[in-house]
């Protein structure tokens, strides 16, 4: 994989990067946990690190804190061979801070500490072009939406990535609770999915955005009104479902011992993008993509996002090149 960078494509990401405190004891509630082990985190961080250890050269905008939490990421961001230049501090907030912990349902308790956090304060003048001169994908979430001047300058990266032809992937990442109402949420989710090659949803998502109940509806609502190239929706340890043109393919996923799935969304979305590379221009123009293919490159996001899940944290769980084709070639295809 490492030959790809020699082709002078690259990914860029844009949003939050944050400290994850998540819970020492799985299966409590977070009022319930006796203590918590720090963490990077931020969906669209989770994802440069992942393109990075994949072989994509790789950078980060964003915005953390000009403290001691900021420096511990901007070094883990590096240390995992993420560019870091178009990466600010501030001094006006600390870093964001979120609390986490899985509850004996399986679902994740959240606190937010991020009123303001500096992640939200990233501003349309540390948008620079420079970062966007040349060619290859773009990806981003919804979380930099949910304040301004974040918002508008999540809007201004996406129109320079258009400007520069870049392929744009965007994972929504729902969290309901960072935004002042679920009708605002939707209108910016609804922003971001309009100028969107590359769809990444899970089906609470994707009916969320279609305001319907029903998962296929939703499907159609999302390629009918906004013609969206792919869409990937994630169905957990069931693999995924792509849509791209003519085909539809489910694909199951891997059965593994999982230790924690926090991060499993964000290496699924790295392994689709890093297998996708030879045809990121395809998918952008709209053109056919080979069956095959597609079913490989889901295959694989879902061996990159079941190995994610096999040791605590995203960042240090993202797997290698090596380590996913390792993997891969101990499975029945």
């Amino acid at each position: 994989m490492s030959s790809l960078v020699s082709l002078d494509k690259k990914a860029i990401c844009l949003g939050e990067l944050l400290i994850d405190f998540v819970s020492t004891v799985s299966g409590v509630a977070l009022k319930d946990a006796p203590g918590f082990e720090k963490a990077p985190g931020g969906a669209p961080a989770n994802v440069a690190v992942g393109l990075a250890k994949l072989g994509i050269e790789t950078y980060f905008i964003g915005k953390v804190g000009k403290d001691a939490f900021g420096e511990f990421l901007r070094e883990t961001l590096a240390r995992n061979g993420v560019h870091t230049k178009f990466l600010t501090m501030t001094e006006k907030a600390k870093t964001t801070l979120a609390f986490v912990s899985l509850t004996k349902e399986g679902e994740r308790d959240f606190v937010f500490y991020r009123d303001p956090g500096a992640d939200t304060l990233l501003d349309q003048s540390d948008i620079d072009e420079e970062c966007f001169r040349g060619s290859g994908v773009f990806h981003f979430g919804s979380i930099t939406m949910t304040h301004e001047p974040s918002c508008s300058a999540t809007l201004k990266a996406l129109g320079l990535a258009q400007k520069y032809g870049y392929l744009i992937s965007f994972d929504p990442n729902l969290r309901l609770q960072l935004w002042k109402e679920p009708e605002e949420a939707r209108f910016r989710m609804r922003q971001g999915v309009e100028r969107t090659h590359i769809l990444k949803v899970n089906e609470e998502e994707a009916c969320f955005i279609a305001g319907t109940g029903d998962l296929e509806e939703a499907l159609a609502f999302l390629r009918e009104r906004y013609h969206v190239p792919l869409i990937a929706v994630t169905l957990g340890k069931r693999g995924c479902l792509i849509l791209c043109g003519k085909e539809r393919l489910e694909v199951p996923g891997f059965s593994v011992a999982t230790v924690d799935t926090t991060g499993a969304g964000d290496g699924f979305v790295a392994g689709l993008l890093s297998s996708l590379y030879m045809f990121w221009g395809d998918i952008r123009d709209g053109r056919e993509i080979p069956r095959d293919v597609l079913y490989h490159a889901a295959r694989r996001a879902n061996a990159v996002g079941a190995l994610t899940t096999t040791k605590k944290g995203a960042i240090p769980a993202l797997p290698t090149q090596e380590e996913v084709e390792v993997f891969l070639e101990g499975q029945v295809a």
